[in-house]
């Protein structure tokens, strides 16, 4: 989150940079409390003051001096009862405010809306629309390797099956996306869990901003994990870190949860939106001179699965008013989709600063200083499913019907170079 101080002894920075975020963000709300916050602190604290001080007095006094001295202190006594609550009461309705206050914009990131459509940084090829090449759902449905209708018995809408090759494509994918960034890039693979606590959303920027995109259970003090982001940003809650030993580099598989399909408006067809997905997730926490060298270290690393893969694809400069909550500078790496004619984001890489990192509690020490500071984090995919399917099928679709498989999978799909028609069982 951003420090209450900064925002107050920075407000008109505070207010350019959010305003180019373009959303509603109660900031003339939290700096009003604020005030009265601290005007209230200083009689608290001037009270306070004031009962110790008399009561010092009343060991000493005897007779009526001793009387008017506890007397005195009752009355002090029940002012701070009076007191004390209310400034509680504003004192977490500020840190509920401040949790609602969005990470500032980068100054190089590009201003506008969310319509806006960004800076392209780099695009690997200028496609148009083919007519001849079928959506992703009906390859999926004549090849046999995808099923909605059964899902939908299972778990009802926005989920799905795969069978046969699509679920050994699917997790060849994962398989080989793993391996690659462990390999090539030295990424330290973590397993994680698929329940987060409500403390770890609300440090990962989670909460109380996309709750209503999110499943809770148990009363809400758990929640379907919506990205590994989540865990790998609590991973280090609490602790100080050798900044000798950062970056810390990690790299997770994880199923993501999450209710936006079917939202009013929102493309649901086929696996384009669905509400459970997977996704390889890259997490790093760096010194804070370091982070924005991470950033495009990151997009890097995330652009090379995509080359690998022999896909068709662009990066675009988020702007402003489309940042994730927490993101101070954002790229999104989009796959060209030729059967729907359009470019699906497959990735998001984001440089959060210290945004999460002061949340969590996650501090490093530089060597020989006895002085702490908040490390930054950065957070991206590399790659989500099951947009980079909805890709693959659609640009590798054959004119037999089959797709091809690229080459870097081969070996984890048992040699087989295309998904052909699968037998049909009952």
């Amino acid at each position: 989150m951003l420090p209450l101080r900064f925002i107050r002894e920075h407000e008109a920075l505070v207010r350019e940079r959010l305003a180019t975020r373009g959303d509603e963000i109660p900031l003339d709300e939290l700096l009003s409390l604020d005030s009265q916050r601290r005007r209230l602190l200083t009689k608290v604290e001037g009270l306070r003051a004031a009962r110790k001080q008399v009561s010092r007095g009343i060991g000493s006094a005897s007779g009526a001096e001793r009387e008017a001295l506890i007397a005195r202190t009752r009355q002090l006594t029940s002012e701070l009862g009076d007191q004390e609550p209310e400034l509680d009461r504003i004192q977490q309705e500020v840190d509920r405010l401040l949790l609602e206050i969005p990470m500032l914009p980068h100054a190089s990131a590009p201003a506008g809306d969310a319509d806006h459509p960004g800076l392209v940084h780099y695009c690997s090829g200028t496609p148009s629309p083919d007519s001849r090449t079928p959506p992703h759902d009906e390859i999926a449905r004549n090849l046999g390797i995808l099923d909605f209708a059964r899902a939908s018995k299972v778990a009802g809408s926005g989920f799905w099956i795969f069978r046969g090759a699509g679920a050994q494509l699917q997790r060849a994918l994962l398989q080989w996306m793993l391996d690659f960034q462990v390999q090539e890039h030295g990424y330290r693979e973590m397993y994680l869990p698929a329940l987060v606590a409500a403390s770890a959303m609300a440090n990962a920027a989670k909460l109380p901003k996309f709750a209503d995109d999110s499943y809770a259970v148990d009363n809400g003090r758990q929640w379907l994990s919506p990205t590994a982001e989540v865990a790998l940003s609590e991973y280090h809650a609490g602790e100080t870190l050798d900044a000798a030993m950062l970056p810390a580099r990690y790299v997770a598989y994880a199923a993501a949860f999450r209710r936006e399909a079917g939202a009013a408006g929102v493309e649901t067809r086929g696996l384009r939106r669905v509400r459970q997905f997977d996704k390889i997730e890259l997490f790093n926490v760096t010194a804070p001179e370091d982070s924005y060298s991470a950033l495009e270290r990151m997009r890097s690393e995330a652009e090379a699965v995509i080359r690998r893969l022999g896909l068709t694809y662009r990066v675009r400069e988020v702007p402003t008013g489309d940042l994730g909550f927490a993101a101070a500078k954002q790229y999104d790496l989009e796959v060209w989709s030729p059967g729907a004619g359009e470019w699906l984001e497959v990735s998001s890489v984001s440089n959060c600063e210290a945004f999460q990192t002061r949340r969590a509690g996650v501090r490093m020490r530089r060597p020989g200083s006895a002085r702490t500071e908040y490390a930054h984090s950065l957070n991206g995919t590399a790659l989500g499913l099951p947009r980079t399917f909805v890709a693959l099928l659609e640009n590798g679709i054959q004119e037999d019907g089959s797709v091809a498989i690229p080459p870097v999978l081969q070996p984890y799909m048992s040699g087989r170079a295309r998904i052909e028609t699968e037998p049909q069982w009952p």
